[in-house]
């Protein structure tokens, strides 16, 4: 069982071919995507339900019978970014849930997860914490799965025995961490973008701060942060309403007392920068950052088709030029990175070491270029198919159904959020796309890190013709 799951920045798209058995006659195969209209705005249209438990917490709940399984997640407004100058509290918080509560040791926590087949996740992010179990749905499992759920999450014992424990999986995680090129350049961006604000805090914490804390900081967060008004209630999968609506009464009843967090402050607009980091090795990771916009701000829906053409994968204008065309990296991508109330427009690519600084003048002539010329009519339009198709392949299953609500609750957007995002996609024009483009795609705030070694520069390779 992983005590402290880690994810950061990870996408995984699966594709799904099938293949018809050959008939006497040759024939020719079409795929059944091309002989299907594309998906209407209404197919994105998600039938959430929304209320609020008696203690305080919002629930969203989407009932889906495909599999007789469902997901529930209890997500906290307590993030690292409530650390509030202590880091790695919340994440020490977090490990330490399981690992005993006023019933049970941490073993029998685990074999009360397996035995009813449940998975049992916790994960902690910049903006929010969440628990979460998925289980069968069958009431016998289903109550078994929701009470050691509640349990876990309302009288945790937080033993001293097993403080140090997390305590020495968290350092060696971050030591881990600093093996890793994107981890250290996406660590130097939020301390230089978010300086002085919660965000730029270290998640991991470090030795000296998580040394200083002790098993009564996590009993006062927990109280604090982990309270029924501080908790989002998620629920996807197998149940009807009555159901859904009793979990979530007996989770939020389990959980402290409290009041919601009140909101963390709007952070500064970064300056921009340059910094190389020193990493061992033949390449270096280029890592470039602009201001981006927040999840709800206007212009987001016009910034998301941009990015998916500028950096969306191997067909995007930067793998196109840095891969295709000259052979510099095996990839280049851009991201939109959208914490609560502010974003970061990030373009990142690897290549040769002695090719870093012509790379990066490379890199900041294409994003000119685009801000400047934006993109072909034919590139707006597959950007516009493939954007919807993306947002229909991340509404299958439980886990992306989850992630779905949980997006929503977070950022408290409305129930219908993606169905109007995408209908606005699909209404923007070339020109309106444009317009954001020169808006937003400044150069005039451009961060720019580098991880690599210190070595002699070398002019970039000759293009190849044609």
């Amino acid at each position: 069982m992983i005590k402290m799951p880690c994810s950061f920045l990870s996408a995984l798209l699966v594709l799904v071919c099938g293949v018809t058995s050959a008939q006497e006659q040759p024939q020719v195969l079409e795929l059944e995507s091309l002989k299907t209209p594309p998906a209407s705005p209404a197919q994105l249209q998600l039938a959430i339900e929304s209320w609020q438990t008696p203690q305080g917490s919002q629930v969203l709940f989407l009932r889906s019978a495909k599999l007789p399984m469902f997901d529930v997640r209890v997500v906290f407004d307590a993030g690292s970014a409530r650390d509030d100058g202590a880091s790695g509290l919340a994440q020490l918080t977090t490990g330490m849930l399981d690992e005993g509560t006023t019933q049970r040791n941490d073993l029998q926590i685990a074999e009360g997860f397996d035995e009813i087949g449940a998975k049992f996740q916790k994960s902690v992010h910049l903006d929010y914490t969440y628990v979460s179990v998925r289980s069968l749905s069958s009431e016998p499992h289903r109550d078994k799965a929701v009470a050691l759920l509640a349990e876990v999450l309302g009288q945790p014992q937080f033993a001293e025995d097993k403080l140090q424990l997390i305590k020495d999986q968290m350092n060696s995680l971050s030591a881990r961490n600093n093996d890793y090129a994107m981890t250290k350049a996406l660590t130097q961006l939020y301390a230089h973008t978010y300086a002085g604000h919660p965000y730029a805090s270290p998640k991991l914490g470090t030795p000296q701060t998580l040394e200083a804390l002790k098993v009564a900081d996590l009993q006062a967060f927990h109280q604090h942060a982990f309270n029924a008004e501080n908790a989002l209630i998620t629920l996807v999968g197998d149940l009807t309403q009555e159901q859904a609506r009793d979990i979530a009464t007996q989770l939020s009843t389990a959980l402290p007392g409290g009041t919601a967090l009140p909101p963390l402050q709007e952070p500064t607009t970064f300056e921009p920068e340059i910094y190389h980091l020193e990493h061992p090795g033949a390449q270096s990771l280029l890592l470039m950052a602009i201001p981006g916009v927040g999840i709800d701000h206007p212009d987001a829906p016009a910034l998301t088709l941009a990015n998916l053409i500028l950096g969306g994968g191997s067909t995007s204008r930067l793998f196109e030029q840095l891969r295709t065309r000259r052979g510099l990296t095996y990839s280049a991508s851009s991201h939109l990175l959208q914490p609560t109330g502010t974003g970061i427009w990030v373009f990142n690519t690897q290549v040769q070491a002695k090719y870093q600084e012509g790379t990066v003048a490379l890199l900041e002539d294409l994003l000119q270029e685009y801000a400047d010329n934006g993109p072909t009519k034919q590139q707006f339009i597959d950007a516009k198919n493939k954007l919807r198709g993306v947002y229909l392949r991340e509404s299958v299953s439980n886990e992306q159904l989850s992630q779905i609500l949980m997006r929503t609750g977070v950022h408290q957007l409305p129930l219908d959020y993606r169905q109007a995002f995408i209908e606005q996609v699909q209404t923007l024009t070339l020109d309106e796309l444009n317009v954001a483009l020169k808006k937003h795609l400044k150069l005039d705030k451009l961060v720019r890190i580098s991880v690599g070694p210190t070595v002699e520069q070398h002019p970039l390779p000759e293009q190849p013709a044609g």
